[in-house]
């Protein structure tokens, strides 16, 4: 059964596909990834068709917006029958049409309508998308963000100045994430572990959420759904059958219906949600509890949200695309805990906030950077030292 949330997110979707198909810039592997998004139920065609119609309802003439009621606008886009005009690029999708909007009676009608429809676009558009195979790369500039959805059905959003690296298999989903932040949100496929790779460790999911975090000097990982296994990248070469996970805090494990074998070699370090590991040159450090995910993910909402944190590695992440240019010339200013949020789509909010921390002075020098110290009578409390990630 088609649930509310179901139908919300493939609206969304496909309201998200409309407008890139539409405009312009709409790349080779971005037409793939439609393709692979909309042949993989009858729903999300009947979700896109559903924005062709309401387009067309709102773009013809006998429509007067916002002056017809929003009754009169819904029967409208049911009514009709001529989806908007698409761009050549995407012309082949007007082609697709079996799908019904009718109540529950039809809901058989539907799905076999839907069904022949997938085969029949993926027909229609296979000379138009198909390039070769292989490992594609997805990369955002300074202050861009990026969702990408995968053929497999997976998502990996990009935070700004990152890059992934994707290779999906028959048998593995190899990922690796090269620089800067990703979210990944893994489609449920228990024959295809999703491994991710970053600064020597390894992150496998079969369906579940967690983001990753690629500093200078180690890779944060936090589970926000499911659990992970995490090990090294040796570790991760061995052929393993499935195998029963201990739970990650210690107890008796419980039954989980889904998820009850996973693909890890003994020794690999398995996570439930709200938990965090750091991975190092020298290691993995021991899994640490996370209180508030919603700072974890805040980077998706243009903010970054900290508590008792180190000045300087708060400013390290936000200066890490260069953007900012601002250096902190006083290692007891860098050591010195801070609390609060910052706005990453302003980029006068961080100068505002270290402007108000007692004892700071701003002065910019000629090649723009700004060089952030300390006032020469203010003496600062070093009560709590920046601490590196744990190791082993």
């Amino acid at each position: 059964m088609r649930s509310t949330d179901d139908s919300r997110r493939w609206s969304e979707e496909a309201a998200h596909w409309w407008v890139l198909l539409h405009g312009e810039g709409a790349t080779a592997a971005e037409r793939r990834e439609f393709l692979a998004w909309v042949a993989r139920s009858p729903e999300r065609i009947e979700a896109y068709l559903e924005v062709e119609r309401l387009v067309g309802t709102l773009r013809a003439g006998t429509v007067r917006w916002p002056d017809t009621s929003a009754e009169a606008l819904i029967e409208a886009a049911r009514a009709s029958a001529r989806p908007a005009p698409l761009t050549p690029a995407a012309a082949p999708v007007t082609q697709i049409r079996a799908v019904a909007a009718d109540g529950p009676q039809r809901r058989r009608a539907r799905w076999v309508a839907g069904a022949a429809a997938a085969v029949a676009l993926a027909a229609a558009l296979g000379a138009w998308l198909w390039m070769p195979g292989g490992v594609q790369i997805y990369r955002t500039r300074a202050g861009e963000q990026r969702s990408i959805l995968l053929a497999d059905g997976s998502r990996v959003t990009l935070n700004s100045a990152s890059a992934v690296e994707v290779d999906l298999r028959k048998h593995r989903r190899v990922l690796h994430l090269l620089r800067g932040e990703a979210l990944f949100q893994v489609s449920h496929d228990p024959a295809r572990p999703f491994d991710v790779h970053a600064d020597g460790g390894v992150v496998r999911a079969i369906g579940t959420e967690f983001n990753v975090d690629l500093r200078p000097r180690y890779a944060a990982v936090t589970v926000l759904q499911g659990r992970v296994a995490v090990m090294s990248d040796q570790q991760a070469r061995l052929a393993v059958p499935a195998a029963p996970f201990a739970p990650p805090m210690g107890g008796e494990p419980r039954a989980r219906p889904r998820l009850e074998r996973f693909p890890a070699p003994a020794g690999a370090l398995i996570l439930g949600v709200a938990q965090q590991v750091f991975i190092t040159p020298h290691g993995m450090s021991a899994p640490r509890p996370v209180s508030d995910l919603t700072a974890t993910t805040a980077w998706t909402r243009q903010q970054l949200v900290f508590e008792h944190r180190p000045l300087g590695e708060v400013v390290d992440e936000l200066d890490r695309d260069g953007r900012q240019r601002i250096l902190i010339d006083s290692a007891r200013l860098r050591a010195r805990q801070v609390t609060g949020v910052i706005q990453l789509d302003d980029p006068g909010s961080l100068l505002e906030f270290l402007s108000d921390v007692p004892g700071v002075q701003i002065r910019r020098s000629a090649d723009g950077t700004n060089v952030v110290t300390l006032r020469r009578a203010h003496r600062v409390s070093t009560a709590h030292p920046h601490v590196n990630p744990p190791r082993r």
